[in-house]
């Protein structure tokens, strides 16, 4: 273990003692969560051997209490947890901290200083950590769905930097407006995400959200300036959209998450777009999504482009019922992938069955790659696991 890596477990196991210790005294509030664990172990065939890599993402929040709340997120993320425990890379990183002073001069407005990664937009987030509300996200910004990518696309943008961000709520369960102004640590001058050179550069973003019985809209308009590549900055903007009648759902969204207008005309590989109605008839449904993948995502380029067409025939509620399965058809159309031009199509099937256990999700999915039909690389295997405490 390495001395870094001996500092940051004596502050983490520090600050756990400490923060165990709080609850004792109830005013403060405090507490220690882990709001975020997910496993996912796949196998496949690789070098004429059939092996598992298994990718971890996990949180740890240290929360303060309501009137005068300071939170501090770590993470730890990993896409081949086997090598990372030989190559001594097993070490928590900064996420985000943030202190939010609540009702300002008994308005419905709270201001919050914020280090690292702040909300996400337009991923869905909002409405059940902000409103109570039933998720509403999409299974398929999943890694299961994108198990060589980086990014598995959830939401179109997350400020990251160092400001401040206002939230005014004039309507506790139905309205959010939110400002925020930030210096930004996603404009990166060297293209090299493991640099930081955003001192200087800085954003702001504005979003409103309107949360009804049936309807649920999400949007945002952002800017960054000044930025490496261009005389009049980045932009940005998205819409998420939701609707629900009885049995049928329909989610949208749209976005640009990040147009220079120095080099770029608008197209649409600047574009975020991703559409999925879900109808469900009693114990079965069926859930078509489409989503065009961005030329750029989070201030940088993607590398690939992409759109993916997913059928997703469920029985049962996977995530609600304590067993529930169904059957994946993919299509993908890819003409770019790590920045070089490509013309393929690829598709496959994947039967899979969902466990609930003691707040333990719990997923194994075999799939059937026929498109290129490569008899080696035909089946590939996965487990994944997450869960929240």
């Amino acid at each position: 273990m390495t001395g870094r890596t001996l500092r940051w477990t004596a502050f983490l196991l520090t600050a756990v003692v400490l923060l165990g210790l709080l609850p004792a005294t109830p005013a403060l509030g405090a507490g220690v969560s882990v709001p975020s664990m997910e496993l996912l172990t796949w196998g496949r065939q690789d070098s004429g051997l059939f092996g598992f890599d298994t990718r971890g993402d996990i949180d740890l929040l240290f929360d303060g209490g309501y009137k005068f709340a300071a939170r501090v997120l770590f993470g730890f993320s990993s896409s081949t947890l086997e090598e990372a425990a030989f190559l001594d890379t097993l070490a928590l990183t900064f996420t985000s901290a943030g202190i939010t002073l609540r009702e300002l001069f008994g308005l419905p407005l709270d201001l919050t200083y914020f280090v690292g990664q702040a909300a996400t937009f337009c991923s869905g987030d909002v409405f059940p950590e902000r409103f109570g509300m039933a998720p509403l996200a999409s299974r398929y910004h999943t890694f299961l769905h994108f198990p060589e990518s980086d990014t598995a696309y959830q939401g179109i943008y997350s400020p990251t930097g160092t400001g401040l961000h206002v939230d005014f709520a004039p309507n506790q369960q139905r309205s959010l407006v939110s400002l925020y102004l930030y210096q930004d640590s996603l404009v990166d001058a060297d293209g090299d995400p493991d640099t930081y050179d955003g001192r200087g550069r800085f954003s702001t973003d504005l979003r409103g959200v309107l949360n009804f019985n049936r309807i649920r809209l999400e949007a945002f308009l952002g800017a960054s300036y000044p930025v490496p590549d261009g005389s009049f900055g980045y932009y940005r903007g998205g819409l998420l959209f939701y609707a629900a009648e009885q049995s049928v759902e329909f989610l949208a969204q749209v976005g640009i998450p990040r147009w220079n207008p120095s080099g770029e005309a608008i197209d649409i590989n600047l574009f975020y777009l991703f559409v999925e109605p879900r109808v469900r008839f009693g114990a079965f449904a069926v859930v078509p999504s489409l989503f065009w993948r961005p030329g750029a995502y989070q201030q940088r380029d993607t590398g690939e482009q992409a759109i993916d067409a997913n059928l997703d025939l469920q029985v049962g509620k996977p995530g609600q019922w304590p067993v529930a399965g169904g059957l994946e058809g993919n299509v993908i159309y890819q003409t770019e992938r790590s920045g070089a031009p490509v013309n393929e199509i690829l598709f496959k099937v994947s039967p899979y069955v969902q466990f609930l256990t003691a707040g333990v999700s719990w997923e194994l999915r075999l799939t059937a790659n026929l498109l290129p039909f490569v008899a080696s690389d035909l089946l590939e295997a996965f487990v994944a696991v997450s869960a929240r405490f």
